[in-house]
């Protein structure tokens, strides 16, 4: 049920801007706002005005009534725009709360209009997901599924399955009206739906990022050529072998994509019991790293580099060798060469991922969303078996039923307060 009070929030983010935003939704957010701007409210048209605190102006404001139910949230909003300091703002919310108002929950708008069925849940979902994108084709990923494109093949699948259980149904009460046997193919079905699945780590990547491990034995650069990538010294750098004993994370943007410099301790063996800690937390980022970077010397022999599977593979030091290596790219952090090289390999790699989501429209953008296509796929497959092994139809439709349940819950058709409060609690109060 959503609550039958009144909230509000500053809806932009904090530092100094030139407009500051601070919405309501509820039943009363024209009555509050009116307790402090002397206007004729209409909806859906910007009135100049000034607020004032009792007899106190505190800003002059643009301000926008909305009625419901034809606005985000399904209910009476106001949207005000202030001069953006963040003391007229905080000050005209306490002005607000103290007219009646209540500070809005983390997500608190998008809740309300999911709950009052202005979108689903993967919408709502995509709500989040636009504001957090990384790239360009995470945006645009997001604004699909905040289009409904995700909830059309969901709603798709959905009348499918339902009408499968129909007819497994009516073969189950009215058994001597049917005297074929019942088959039903679900292959075309599950191959839609692995397709849908298969788009979640690359979206995954459009909108959070790409993750880039920089691996290799010690003293071969590594810290050296994260500090050329970003083009400041963050990582420590020394001629001692094994300086760099943790990861060392730094966020930047290469060719407008974000992108996550992991920094590793070097791969070898030691007897050292912290540097093996270093070693082991090298090898998890290598599994979890979208992309990774193995870094060799170019001082020292082949046999001495240590041999890793990586999908860029750099020789550093070039300026102290004698000559170049072929099949790598060549180069010196000390004195840039190759660096641009391997800033375009890396956007190289990464943007064959993100740009395959160009050409789809319904996308998996939630670990949420990902888990329950999962168990819906799971309980098809089940299916299968169960009628390819010529079970009872009855127990077929079992798999089905449970199929058509995780797809209700990705949507919202079946939902728990719990389920809302983890989703929600992720996004900003303002949104």
């Amino acid at each position: 049920m959503v609550k039958p009070d009144t909230i509000v929030a500053i809806s932009t983010a904090p530092g100094r801007a030139a407009i500051g935003m601070i919405r309501l939704s509820g039943p009363e957010s024209w009555n509050i706002v009116l307790k402090h701007v002397n206007i004729h409210p209409k909806s859906r048209v910007a009135s100049h005005a000034s607020f004032t605190i009792g007899k106190e102006t505190l800003d002059d404001i643009v301000v926008i009534f909305y009625k419901a139910p034809h606005t985000y949230t399904g209910e009476d909003m106001v949207e005000i725009s202030f001069h953006g300091n963040s003391l007229i703002l905080s000050k005209a919310v306490r002005a607000m709360i103290d007219s009646g108002a209540r500070l809005a929950e983390h997500g608190e708008f998008t809740k309300r209009a999911f709950l009052n069925g202005k979108m689903d849940l993967t919408m709502a979902e995509a709500v989040e997901k636009i504001v957090d994108s990384t790239s360009e084709v995470g945006i645009k990923i997001a604004r699909k599924t905040m289009d409904g494109a995700f909830s059309k093949f969901v709603k798709a699948l959905r009348e499918e399955l339902l009408n499968l259980s129909a007819s497994i149904e009516v073969r189950i009460d009215y058994p001597d009206e049917f005297e074929d046997d019942f088959n039903l193919d679900l292959s075309p079905m599950t191959k839609r739906l692995k397709q849908l699945i298969s788009t979640y780590d690359p979206a995954k990547t459009a909108i959070e990022g790409v993750k880039v491990a920089l691996l290799g034995a010690p003293n071969v650069g590594k810290s050296s050529i994260l500090n050329a990538l970003i083009g400041r010294d963050r990582a420590i750098v020394t001629p001692v072998a094994g300086t760099t004993r943790d990861t060392v994370e730094v966020d930047t943007f290469i060719g407008g994509l974000r992108v996550k410099l992991i920094d590793t301790a070097g791969i070898r063996e030691t007897p050292d019991k912290i540097e093996k800690i270093g070693v082991d937390r090298a090898l998890k980022a290598a599994q979890e790293a979208d992309i990774k970077v193995h870094i060799m010397d170019a001082t020292v022999s082949e046999k001495n580099n240590t041999e890793l599977s990586a999908d860029i593979r750099v020789v550093n030091k070039i300026d102290l060798a004698k000559r170049r290596f072929d099949g790598v790219l060549n180069v010196s952090a000390k004195t840039g060469h190759g660096i641009e090289k391997l800033r375009d390999e890396i956007v190289k790699l990464a943007t064959s991922v993100t740009e395959s989501m160009n050409s789809v429209d319904a996308v998996v953008i939630a670990e949420r969303q990902y888990d329950l296509l999962k168990r819906a796929l799971n309980e098809i497959e089940e299916a299968e078996v169960a009628q390819k092994s010529r079970y009872p139809i009855d127990v077929v439709d079992i798999n089905i039923r449970k199929a058509i349940e995780f797809l209700d819950s990705l949507t919202g058709r079946r939902y728990s307060d719990d389920i809302l409060d983890i989703i929600f609690s992720n996004f900003c109060v303002g949104k």
